[in-house]
């Protein structure tokens, strides 16, 4: 039942735009629709030259007997070619037969005749053709060969009147028919959908795909979706980085994780933002961090934080510049990082290479945590091979973005590069909707985010995250002052 229940409120709007299509549809065809007209006539069927009450009951027997071969007979070319001549029908007697019905109720020895027609007047015109065409033609075929008169009569008992309105399209019929068909339709291709989506929307979705440990949920942020790089968190954003700290410590069961890289199965899962997050949070804690763009693809971190992008790991590793000229300070806690630099031809050797390996032994001498911002695990092989010089991984999954399958392949692909996948952890997972999760949502403790004001007006996470981080810099001397003079960000 939970199950059926999230089906209906993922595609609620689809269920209803099928409906409401079929509503259209239906009204479209009743307004395009010939109208039709119907008329009806009855005849009551009794026998004559019956003198006793043994011979009335007999009649009676005899006329029900009767009935149902006039109701056939009412159809046949006998009855209706003198209707066609009569009336001057441009029809054949089988076209005619398909708009005339003849019908009876059980155990009663009344007819009705049935017409169809596009014209009111011809429909009853046809309907009182049809019951006197049939009078004559019964009289004729039950007159004794002794020339004595039928013994069967047919009586007309309701001639048929030209209709005032149409039969045909019956509009709510016809709509109330839409809906249904299309709300079944809607059903169904939500249930389809469903059925083959392989997503990873939820927790339930992340079991079938791996059994390493969920570390940590991110729900969606308030950042605006224009924005580029990165962006820092704030709020309950913080509170979730601080728990995904907490349970990265557990997860080290005991051992020192000095070297942390974060990726995921594909891009646009979110792991550059959970990368600056994570390493503000551990700095935050007070311990000396490195946060180091190892994309050397589509890099990212110094578009997110405004920070110099000339120099950084590859003009380090060529030997172009030394680590403490590239190395650059974020933010109020404290933060070092080292930007990617100028994009090489081949990323890949250069993360392998032997220089890299000896920069990795000598940041994990000088600070306590350092944090890689590797590309993702599908499309390339950087962050497996970046995985030999580092002794941890954490794998970035966005929330409705990548698959159970290709989760799957990434966790493989990472197991058959011997990493160290200390956990996952779920990003943008929604604030609201069949997919929510409250036990993410929470902000104890914490003004909304929509409350935060600035000199009277709202501000946005990014704009209070900025602000702070500025008003810090300035108490303490940082560096800081000089990017924010140049005009850089915190977004």
């Amino acid at each position: 039942m939970r199950e059926q229940i999230l089906i209906l409120r993922r595609n609620w709007m689809l269920i209803v735009s099928f409906a409401l299509i079929g509503v259209i549809m239906a009204a479209a065809a009743s307004v395009l629709m010939p109208k039709t007209y119907t008329a009806t006539s009855s005849l009551f069927v009794s026998t004559q030259n019956v003198e006793t009450s043994a011979e009335l009951q007999q009649g009676s027997v005899f006329a029900l007997a009767r009935v149902q071969s006039y109701v056939g007979l009412a159809r046949k070319p006998q009855v209706l070619d003198p209707v066609i001549e009569n009336l001057d029908l441009n029809l054949s007697a089988s076209e005619l037969a398909k708009t005339v019905k003849a019908s009876t109720s059980r155990n009663t020895v009344l007819i009705d005749i049935t017409a169809t027609d596009s014209s009111p007047e011809m429909a009853a015109d046809i309907a009182n053709g049809v019951v006197a065409s049939l009078i004559a033609s019964v009289a004729d075929l039950e007159r004794p060969t002794n020339g004595l008169p039928s013994p069967v009569r047919l009586t007309s008992v309701d001639a048929a009147q030209p209709p005032s309105s149409a039969s045909s399209p019956n509009t709510v019929l016809n709509l109330l028919l839409g809906f249904l068909y299309g709300l079944a339709a809607g059903l169904i291709v939500a249930v389809l959908r469903h059925v083959l989506d392989r997503h990873v929307r939820s927790e339930a979705d992340l079991r079938r795909s791996t059994n390493l440990p969920l570390l940590g949920g991110i729900t969606e942020s308030h950042v605006p979706r224009h924005a580029t790089g990165p962006a820092v968190l704030t709020g309950s954003g913080t509170d979730s980085f601080r728990r995904l700290r907490t349970n990265l410590e557990f997860a080290a069961l005991g051992k020192q994780m000095r070297s942390l890289v974060v990726t995921s199965s594909q891009a646009g899962e979110g792991k550059s933002t959970v990368a600056l997050n994570l390493a503000l949070s551990i700095a935050h804690s007070g311990q000396r961090v490195m946060l180091v763009d190892a994309d050397l693809r589509l890099p990212s971190v110094a578009e997110g934080t405004g920070l110099e992008g000339s120099v950084g790991l590859t003009t380090v590793l060529i030997g172009r510049s030394t680590l403490e000229e590239a190395t650059q300070h974020w933010g109020s806690a404290g933060l070092s990082v080292l930007t990617s630099g100028p994009l090489p031809p081949n990323p890949s050797e250069l993360l392998g290479s032997q220089a890299m390996e000896v920069l990795v032994q000598k940041l994990e001498t000088e600070y306590d945590v350092i944090v890689f911002d590797a590309p993702p695990v599908l499309p390339v092989a950087d962050a497996a091979i970046l995985t030999r010089h580092t002794d941890s991984v954490l794998l970035v999954v966005g929330a409705t973005h990548v698959s159970q399958h290709n989760l799957s392949k990434s966790v493989e692909q990472l197991s058959l590069a011997k990493a160290n996948v200390v956990g996952v952890v779920l990003n943008r997972i929604p604030r609201s909707g069949p997919d929510a999760n409250a036990a993410y949502r929470s902000e104890y403790g914490a003004a909304p985010l929509h409350a935060i004001e600035n000199n009277g007006a709202p501000s946005s996470p990014v704009a209070e995250a900025e602000a702070a981080i500025l008003r810090e810099s300035e108490r303490n001397g940082s560096p800081r002052k000089e990017h924010a003079a140049r005009g850089g960000t915190a977004s």
